[in-house]
């Protein structure tokens, strides 16, 4: 039997024995062999798997390798990398199908899949496909079973980010004084792949936690959580490094500090990329998540760049990312998609380089001196992070949509100073000098808010009305 409920709308994921292992990631991976073959119409398809270096990770890799053999697929084993050198792997060697095994930023008892056909990602309704053929056909063995061989494709990676960032490097190597970055890989699948890009480039590089190691013993390896930035903060403070860039789990996603030890979060690290685009690209367009700050928006439009919000999640980014043909597309969770130059999924050892060259190329246009004045002419605001609490799954979006409709009753009367209502992913209701959102977790159990405005009086004004009617609910 499958757990339905690992079946999320963005990945497959778990919690280890419990949920997930061996012999769920077989019958997963023999499901999705079968799927393969039928859209492919290939007898013998080619998958190729990669995975995190969770300490489940080995152990789930021989299930899924049974799984896809059985169903008669070829594998090629990438062995430990990032997901994003998995992805990577779709447009190097084009397979038929990419298998990805991670728990992303979860903590360590969690591990799972994220996969996809051709170039495009599994998500939503495809997802939950895997449970219902499983439901329908079982587990299925070919008389012919598929090969297994291996591949290092983080060799390829590397060489060509070395290649595609040549320029980079001689501007890096002509500048009047050495860079320092310090790299904190939470001890995941970038510990050893974006140091070496960062040296390649001519970079000095300070190492934080760059060993594998899938107990993560020295912080939880989550960059948009600022408790596990400390250790970069204070190594930025002990070295004067130019700013420090930290990677989850399965390198997906991206977190900066500048070298004041402030976090530049994903809205604004979108802004920094979107700004440097502009400098090549004529009326770019620039996708980001309902959580990103009003600031981002009217910086682009200040900055003839076209800025599109959207929902939250890195499946529903990318997909609006391909429909709209977007140069660029991010969330606050740090996500970080570039169509621009690159191929269009996220990739935060791949972003780390490109705010490195928007640093550099800034240096030499002697707009900044460091990487803080990158940001000096935005204007303040005051936010929240996240606001997280637990709902119950099957009401979480029904008390969304209550709010919205007293939302909507408050803006016909006039209450309220409400100038628009915006219910592209949740409810986020625009005042006079400020927003808030409500929207309800596509992964969890979980109701998320978030709070804006121009000073810190409103901003808590905002949530103080957002909570009382909730309260009510």
């Amino acid at each position: 039997m499958l757990p339905k409920e690992i079946f999320r709308q963005y990945d497959i994921r778990g919690t280890v024995p419990d949920t997930f292992n061996k012999n769920i990631a077989c019958n997963i991976a023999n499901v999705f062999g079968y799927q393969i073959k039928e859209k492919t119409k290939k007898d013998t398809p080619i998958v190729t798997v990669g995975r995190d270096v969770r300490l489940s990770s080995d152990e789930i890799f021989q299930g899924v390798l049974k799984g896809l053999t059985d169903s008669g697929c070829e594998v090629i084993e990438l062995g430990h990398c990032p997901t994003p050198v998995t992805y990577f792997s779709a447009f190097h060697l084009n397979p038929d199908a990419y298998l990805m095994i991670t728990g992303s930023h979860n903590p360590a008892n969690y591990n799972g899949m994220k996969l996809g056909i051709g170039k495009s990602t599994y998500h939503s309704e495809l997802i939950t496909s895997l449970f219902d053929d499983f439901q329908k056909y079982g587990y299925r063995t070919e008389t012919n079973k598929g090969k297994h061989s291996t591949f290092d494709i983080k060799k390829e990676y590397i060489k060509w980010n070395l290649n595609h960032f040549s320029e980079l490097k001689n501007k890096i190597k002509n500048l009047k004084r050495r860079i320092t970055v310090v790299i904190d890989a939470g001890n995941g699948v970038a510990s050893d792949v974006a140091p070496e890009i960062f040296k390649g480039l001519g970079v000095n590089v300070i190492e934080l936690f760059c060993q594998f190691d899938g107990n993560f013993p020295n912080h939880h390896p989550d960059p948009t959580v600022e408790e596990n930035l400390i250790d970069a903060k204070n190594k930025l403070n002990e070295t004067g490094a130019d700013f420090a860039v930290a990677y989850d789990g399965d390198a997906d996603r991206i977190g900066v500090v500048d070298e004041t030890q402030n976090v530049i979060w994903g809205d604004m690290l979108i802004l920094i990329f979107a700004k440097e685009i502009a400098k090549t690209k004529k009326n770019p367009t620039v996708i980001a998540d309902v959580k990103a700050s009003q600031v981002l928006f009217d910086e682009l439009s200040k900055n003839k760049i076209s800025g599109i919000m959207w929902k939250t999640g890195h499946s529903l980014i990318k997909s609006k990312l391909k429909e709209t043909n977007a140069e660029l597309a991010g969330e606050m969770s740090g996500h970080i998609f570039f169509a621009d130059k690159y191929f269009g999924y996220d990739d935060a050892i791949y972003s780390s380089v490109r705010f490195l060259e928007a640093y550099v190329n800034e240096l030499i246009e002697g707009k900044v001196t460091k990487v803080s004045d990158l940001l000096k002419n935005v204007p303040k605001v005051y936010n929240t992070p996240e606001i997280r609490f637990d709902c119950e799954e099957s009401k979480k979006f029904q008390i969304v949509e209550q709010l919205s409709e007293i939302f909507r009753n408050y803006k016909e009367n006039g209450q309220y100073g409400i100038k628009n209502i915006i219910t592209t992913d949740g409810i986020r209701v625009v005042f006079e000098n400020g927003w808030g959102l409500l929207r309800a977790s596509n992964t969890q159990p979980v109701l998320v808010m978030r709070f804006e405005a121009t000073d810190e009086k409103s901003m808590n004004s905002y949530k103080e009305l957002f909570e009382n009617e909730l309260q009510k609910l």
